[in-house]
């Protein structure tokens, strides 16, 4: 299954290269770049699909005020990102769903799952700068290149195009860049950059729970090395101050 399986692992599990005290750089996409404007009617397509099949067109009050809270934390980050796109959040409130993932033109899918391990706001707003790197620094956009490349694709055809293809893993280096430019959008945003540590080392904790005779799995451990390089690199060591969670619950 794709990185959004709904019993996966979370999004900031994906397989990690180990960085050390290197800075790293930008992954190049190789394909050609597709336009904005394509980008984004591929994305309200897809976005309305995976709405669909997942039952969220008709959402409950609570779902909406769930995804209304998610949306206002993506609109703290969106003046900070360099392509100006409408960042729009879908929330999908399966409890299995741990994860998250980036849907072209903008469009970010979080599921319940994660949310539930996680006590500051900080941490909602890593995982969304995760994926909001995803398209702002072009992976998204070079998937949508290769997949017309190799196969001739109408990006107007919706019946050619699935919304998870884009829930796969861009590979080591690519999520390993969106941990570490997503830290730089968090900041400039006024959230904590350790908001990326915490949230990984209660995967490490739970790790210890769900599998207590194994060590906690290198991909994790060498994310959390690369966070803390990238906060000393950056003098970043006294913003820890964060903001707690405020996630709305049903009055019902």
């Amino acid at each position: 299954m794709p990185r959004l399986a709904l019993v996966g692992v979370p999004l900031l599990l994906a397989l990690a290269a180990p960085l050390g005290a290197q800075e790293p750089t930008a992954p190049g996409n190789t394909a050609a770049a597709v336009s904005d404007s394509a980008e984004i009617a591929l994305g309200a397509m897809l976005a309305r699909q995976f709405d669909r099949d997942r039952g969220l067109v008709n959402p409950t009050e609570q779902n909406r005020r769930m995804q209304a809270y998610l949306q206002g934390i993506a609109d703290s980050l969106a003046p900070y990102t360099r392509r100006k796109l409408p960042w729009t959040i879908h929330y999908d409130s399966h409890p299995g769903f741990r994860s998250g993932f980036a849907l072209p033109g903008g469009h970010i899918v979080i599921g319940a799952g994660i949310l539930a391990l996680m006590n500051t706001e900080d941490q909602a707003a890593a995982v969304i700068a995760h994926e909001i790197i995803h398209i702002d620094g072009g992976q998204v956009q070079g998937r949508i290149a290769d997949i017309l490349a190799k196969e001739h694709r109408s990006l107007t055809d919706s019946t050619q195009w699935r919304w998870g293809e884009f829930g796969r893993s861009y590979g080591a280096a690519r999520e390993n860049w969106c941990d570490y430019d997503g830290a730089k959008l968090v900041v400039r945003a006024h959230y904590s950059p350790h908001a990326y540590e915490s949230i990984l080392k209660t995967f490490v904790a739970l790790g210890t729970v769900w599998t207590p005779d194994k060590p906690a799995p290198k991909a994790i451990t060498d994310r959390i090395t690369q966070i803390r390089d990238e906060i000393a690199r950056e003098h970043w060591e006294k913003l820890t101050k964060t903001r707690p969670i405020a996630l709305p619950y049903s009055n019902d």
